[in-house]
């Protein structure tokens, strides 16, 4: 096939439909306006292909012919940014795990997979656990209160900082610099050169604080990740350089995702009272909901990857070079075997790309899925029905192409419910 004779479509950005979409209506509106344009095609306003059916998203994913390593595609972002800004920024995001291909990113990988053995997480479930207590508690007495300021924009930060025993008059300093991070990353920047003094600046200062992170655990070994995490660098024989990499990819991308996972998640309970108190009555039903939830409305929008080498996905030529953008909220509508994939079901069996497929399945699923379980939970067992509050509009938060959740979620108690007198 000539690349000549590729499908092409084009239509209004992505990002714009994400922008403009009804707070409610987002996740399937998104969905049915990516795959209105096919099941796979070159995108013209950005210069990629996208993916809506499963069964290539899985070929792409266990393909060696695609590769994990974004930043050509990245720089080519940047036409109006003097790139000698922000080389810390690439000095770091150069050597994570999730840019990395083949043995590198198989010794990267089991080098971040040391800090979530089952034993690591199992004695830090309590501490998240008070941590979780205490935000539900803020929140128990109150008749009206806004979700992402209360919970979920402390929660993650707070477990992570947690995990990596990082001292709590630091942790401020994480939350800013990371998000700095994810949204630069995640495409939210206009790339403009005081853009990239400042995402350069958040780099170097996680760098330099992972130095010296590293030479105290090094001297001072303990149960936290970051000491997990050196005991493998010597048998991987991972520089310094690289196992602070991972460090920072583990915090930037385990809190944003986190967060917009929560909150979409939280959303679309409270906008579903039914589905709420079924799983009040059935709690066994609880982590199918969160589950289906993160099917229909993942934190991730799209999953990338770069051709290696010339090949095709399905009528499609792909060239060395393309770039392939892989639709979460399109695959995961093609993903169930039962009828009704864009309705909510709990009897589904739970089958989501979410956390993403094949060798880069998200390294940090186990501790999320753990965390946002163990919220729910408490957040039911506060015997409390919750519903949207309709004199204060909730906001999503569409922050950059990749990601997406919510900047305010405003909630009331539901007073008439039944479940709010036990």
């Amino acid at each position: 096939m000539n690349t000549d004779m590729r499908i092409t479509k084009s239509g209004e950005s992505f990002h714009e439909f994400k922008k403009r979409s009804d707070v409610g209506q987002f996740p399937q509106a998104f969905s049915d306006y990516v795959k209105s344009h096919g099941d796979i095609y070159f995108w013209e306003k950005g210069n990629f292909h996208v993916i809506t059916k499963s069964d290539h998203a899985k070929e792409i994913l266990l393909s060696d012919a695609f590769s994990a390593d974004r930043g050509s595609f990245f720089i080519s972002r940047m036409p109006n940014m003097d790139l000698s800004l922000i080389q810390d920024f690439f000095s770091v995001v150069r050597k994570m795990m999730v840019m990395s291909d083949d043995e590198d990113h198989l010794k990267k990988r089991k080098l971040s997979l040391k800090g979530f053995d089952d034993q690591v997480l199992l004695r830090f479930k309590s501490v998240m656990s008070k941590t979780i207590d205490d935000l539900v508690s803020s929140i128990k007495d109150q008749d009206t209160f806004e979700f992402v300021s209360a919970i979920s924009s402390k929660l993650p930060s707070t477990v992570l900082a947690d995990l990596f025993c990082i001292p709590n008059e630091d942790r401020h300093l994480f939350l800013e610099h990371s998000n700095t991070m994810t949204g630069f990353f995640g495409g939210a920047s206009k790339y403009q050169n005081e853009d990239g003094v400042k995402v350069n600046n958040s780099a170097s200062f996680l760098k330099k604080y992972f130095e010296r992170l590293i030479d105290e655990r090094t001297k001072s070994p303990g149960e936290d990740y970051v000491s997990q995490v050196l005991v493998m660098q010597k048998e991987l024989d991972l520089t310094r350089d690289e196992v602070i990499s991972q460090l920072i990819m583990m915090l930037v991308a385990g809190m944003a995702t986190t967060t917009d996972q929560i909150n979409n998640c939280l959303f679309l309970m409270v906008n579903h009272p039914e589905v709420q108190e079924e799983v009040r009555a059935k709690r066994g039903l609880l982590i199918p909901m969160l589950e289906e939830f993160k099917r229909l409305d993942p934190a991730v929008t799209f999953i990338f990857r770069v051709a290696r080498k010339e090949t095709m996905i399905g009528p499609q030529k792909i060239l060395p070079g393309d770039v392939i953008f892989i639709s979460t909220h399109a695959i995961n509508r093609d993903m169930p075997v039962e009828d009704a994939p864009n309705e909510i079901r709990l009897n589904r069996i739970q089958n989501h790309f979410a956390y993403g497929f094949g060798s880069h399945f998200c390294i940090g699923a186990k501790l999320a899925r753990m965390e946002i379980n163990t919220l729910f939970e408490k957040l039911l067992d506060l015997g409390i029905s919750w519903k949207l509050d309709e004199e204060k509009l909730s906001l999503r938060d569409h922050y950059s192409l990749s990601f997406s959740g919510f900047s305010e979620i405003h909630l009331k108690q539901n007073k008439s419910c039944p479940s709010h007198s036990s």
